[in-house]
């Protein structure tokens, strides 16, 4: 395999739209494009980076250094960042690693300013226990202090034991063969490219036989904890012998993106060089971890998956030294896994070493289909998986598949986004009675990724998630009987790793609940996904149940939490069917452990008749930079929470006893209840609310005062409802400005039931018309929704200038039919229609003033009859 070829041109071409290519090969294609990148770098060096100013979010967790270690040791790990003291616990989204000892630095960390308002300024060490049967790969995790629970910071494992490059006091010391950092085979090194003025170039020395494979996986933007960035982490690497003759070299691949990925065969004894450097100079400092060594490094794997539970036979392709197989059983639980090739092998096997990055392979619960050697593949029944390999630029894959007309079918293709080489594509042609396929009924190539149920990466256009440019689609066939569904490459790049699959089954009844940040960049926000609830108090958050390609669910469900620690429960009402956005409160009792808990949520039916299945997901970028789509996505199936010390505030409200009407407003009373000496200053802000219910402003209760009012206004048009409404309370931290990041002890109300009501009186007026000069009764008819008593007052609202109410506005009772405002025109009055007339209504309900808006009048002003004298302007009312 030729394997500069092979790996770098996979990744451009087709897929350049999607930040997936470098700059150097975009600007080799596109002349514009370079000088389009001087200027931005230009403004980097000289203002900052854009969009400092536009704003940011002070996250807790900045740096985690080191970023690996391996499997069966112990690790010193240093965090750095801000609002990260008092550390208690850290806790990881999957088995293998314990973290213990952990403490604050007894020096704290050289203050430093990041992109949009990031800071360190403080650091805590600790120890990882990594388990000798820990997965491999990332591990992501939480922070637990006592007043926080961080956003997610990540560490890696590898089974090679870690070398570090050398380079501490000088950055170009290993830049030259002579200098090169020797190594032995099969281990992790763990560099850094410089930051100097001239590009820094690090070369490691290992010895070779003739005949055995030499592989170097770097991973640069794969391992990044950086929240922003550019293209400091586009690193390239090469593979060169001792005469510096280059064997392989790699920027870009399909199967790790931005990260090198090379494997040759050696042709000869002696020694060789492994070279990593920038693909674009910036000056910047940038990690990496090399993992260099004899290992096998197979590219793709046919077929990509199989059923659940099964014994497959799997063939590796892409490897320097052949293709070679294994059988392995496939998960018992559906979904995407990895394989880094680890399982049982004989011990001289010369592809028995593990893998320090994987393959992604599928497990699906119905059978494998094979695609046939040149002829359509017939497929038995559905569901079913379709397994093939576009292996030439021209090739068309069919498969034969009986339908039932409107019967909808899920097809879903699983190609980019196992790492394979090409854009896969999908057409279905109905067949006829002679076995001649028709006119195309469906043709897709990409798709959004909702259609992924993959939520919360919406930045920028993606998120540079290779599912993206994998279709797939619910398609209801408009006829009974055969199809033929046939699989092709849009980007002509077939070739041997071209591997795809096809899942086709019934829709099923799904409910998602994701944790989604909708924040400056789509960085996470420990306000709006952090589960972190004071010993004691409340804590609440909008989950996001988002729709994607499955059945709609029928009824009502509960959302249940499992995995909650003792004294910890969780508050939700029922969830109607059709809804995108829901609270659910964590409420921890004054003996409550104060720990983290990995948790999932299940949605429960209110019918039990009903079976749905439910998915819990997150989806946290890094590297974002202005422009283009992330590079990284941090992406977990369960979410952590933790309970803090006590809140020294508690923040209440009551259920409202009158209905915020349509077109009105409604006044809900705050109390705040301080705890011990604290007297400082409170923020609070309602909950989620649709759009057309105005909310006011974050307001704050000063220091010494108890008692905080908000004022909701329903739009004239808002949807008749009933919805969960709470308040959020956050301390103010004159450091950290920003009310979503982190630094702030953080409450919430309990969750009332805020009604959506019909206005207490609807007014409605014919057109009038008035003269200049002329008095005239406007009249406006009285319809009752809701029953109040007492008497409401009223004020005609867009009068023209010139026009004026005079003598005493009109009031409503429960039995007004009609009202009319007394009106003149004076000589000033401007001619014309005036439309937009409104009125305010104020009544008096459950002890306090309700005010409302109603009705639309129109008001023609016409000049002053001829003949007429002018009259002195009467007293007016003031409207």
């Amino acid at each position: 395999m030729n394997n500069e070829s092979v790996m770098d041109r996979v990744g451009c071409g087709e897929r350049m739209s999607m930040g997936w290519c470098d700059r150097k090969a975009a600007a080799e294609r596109c002349p514009s494009f370079g000088a389009n990148w001087f200027l931005a770098l230009l403004t980097l060096v000289l203002f900052g980076p854009v969009g400092t100013l536009a704003g940011g979010m002070t996250k807790n967790v900045e740096s985690v250094r080191p970023r690996i270690g391996q499997r069966g040791t112990t690790v010193e790990v240093h965090l750095q960042g801000i609002a990260i003291s008092d550390p208690r616990e850290i806790i990881f989204f999957k088995p293998g690693i314990r973290a213990y000892d952990l403490k604050m630095s007894k020096e704290p960390p050289k203050k430093r300013n990041l992109m949009h308002r990031g800071r360190i300024e403080e650091e805590v060490h600790c120890k990882f226990e990594i388990a000798p049967d820990c997965p491999l790969g990332e591990h992501p995790f939480r922070l637990l202090t006592g007043t926080e629970l961080t956003c997610i910071g990540t560490f890696h494992v590898t089974p090679f034991p870690i070398v570090d490059e050398g380079e501490k006091n000088n950055g170009y010391a290993n830049d030259s063969p002579e200098q090169a950092t020797p190594i032995a085979a099969n281990v992790t090194v763990c560099g850094q490219i410089g930051n100097g003025r001239r590009p820094d170039l690090d070369l490691y020395r290992i010895e070779g036989k003739a005949g055995e494979r030499l592989t170097a996986v770097v991973e640069s933007a794969r391992i990044a904890d950086t929240h922003y960035g550019d293209s400091e982490f586009d690193l390239s690497a090469a593979i060169r012998d001792d005469k510096g003759k280059l064997l392989a070299s790699n920027d870009d691949n399909s199967l790790h993106l931005q990260d090198p990925v090379l494997s040759v065969k050696l042709p000869k004894d002696g020694p060789y060089f492994i070279e990593i450097k920038r693909s674009i100079y910036l000056p910047r400092e940038t990690v990496y971890c090399a993992h260099i060594g004899h290992y096998a490094r197979p590219l793709a794997v046919f077929p990509p998956g199989g059923q659940t539970g099964s014994e497959t036979a799997i063939t590796l392709l892409g490897d320097p030294l052949g293709p070679y197989e294994r059988t392995i059983r496939m998960p018992d639980a559906e979904g995407t896994f990895y394989y880094f090739g680890d399982d049982p092998a004989p011990s001289d096997d010369k592809h028995a070493a593990t893998a320090p990055t994987p393959l992604e392979l599928r497990s699906s619960p119905f059978p494998n289909v094979l695609e046939s050697a040149n002829v359509v593949t017939r497929v038995a029944a559905l569901p079913a998986a379709l397994n093939g390999i576009i292996d030439r630029p021209d090739d068309v894959d069919g498969y034969r598949i009986k339908v039932k007309k409107g019967a909808p079918l899920h097809v879903r293709v699983f190609s980019a986004s196992l790492g394979a080489t090409i854009d896969a594509a999908i057409r279905l042609r109905r067949v006829d009675a002679e076995g001649r396929p028709g006119s195309v009924e469906l043709e897709l190539d990409d798709s959004l990724l909702t259609d992924h149920d993959i939520f919360g990466a919406k930045f920028r256009g993606g998120g540079g998630l290779q599912e993206v440019i994998d279709p797939s689609v619910i398609w209801k066939p408009k006829s009974d009987g055969e199809y033929l569904l046939e699989v092709l490459d849009s980007s002509r790049t077939g070739g041997a790793l071209g591997v795809y699959r096809v899942e086709i089954q019934s829709p099923r009844t799904i409910v998602q609940t994701a944790l989604i940040s909708r924040t400056f960049d789509w960085t996470e926000s420990t306000r709006v996904t952090g589960l972190a609830v004071p010993r004691g108090n409340r804590w609440t958050i909008d989950i996001d149940l988002p729709k994607g390609q499955w059945n709609a669910v029928k009824g009502p469900f509960q959302l249940i939490a499992h995995g909650l620690p003792e004294g910890v429960r969780l508050i939700s009402p029922p969830v109607p069917p059709g809804t995108d956005r829901w609270p659910v409160q964590l409420v921890a009792d004054p003996s409550a452990d104060r720990r983290g808990a990995l948790i999932t949520l299940e949605a429960r039916p209110i019918d039990s008749a009903q079976k749905i299945e439910t998915r819990n997901q997150q989806n946290v970028p890094f590297i974002n930079h202005s422009g283009g789509n992330a590079w990284r996505t941090v992406r977990t199936d369960k979410y952590i929470m933790g309970v803090t010390d006590p809140a020294p505030f508690q923040i209440d409200i009551e259920q409202p006893e009158v209905n915020l009407v349509q077109g009105g407003q409604l006044s809900i009373p705050v109390k705040l209840t301080r705890h011990g000496d604290f007297d400082g200053a409170v923020e609070f802000r309602c909950g989620n609310l649709p759009r057309l219910i105005s909310v006011p402003p974050p307001t704050v209760i000063s220091p010494g005062e108890t008692e905080g009012v908000i004022q909701l206004e329903a739009n004239s048009n808002a949807p008749l409802t009933k919805l969960p409404f709470y308040v959020i309370g956050s301390t103010i931290r004159t450091d950290i400005d920003d009310f979503l990041g982190s630094g702030h002890i953080r409450a919430t109300s309990e969750i009332v039931e805020l009604t959506v009501g019909r206005p207490y009186v609807e007014l409605a007026a014919e057109p009038e018309s008035i003269r200049r000069g002329e008095r005239k009764k406007f009249i406006w008819k009285v319809k009752h929704h809701t029953p109040f008593e007492g008497e409401a007052s009223v004020r005609l609202l867009g009068l023209p200038k010139g026009v004026n109410v005079v003598g005493t506005p009109p009031t409503i009772t429960k039995d007004s039919k009609s009202i009319a405002f007394e009106l003149e025109a004076t000589d000033i009055a401007l001619l014309g229609q005036a439309s937009g007339l409104t009125c305010e209504v104020e009544l008096p309900v459950a002890g306090q003033q309700i005010v409302q808006r109603t009705g639309k009048g129109s008001l023609r002003i016409d000049p002053r009859a001829s003949g007429v004298a002018k009259v002195e302007a009467a007293e007016t009312v003031k409207n």
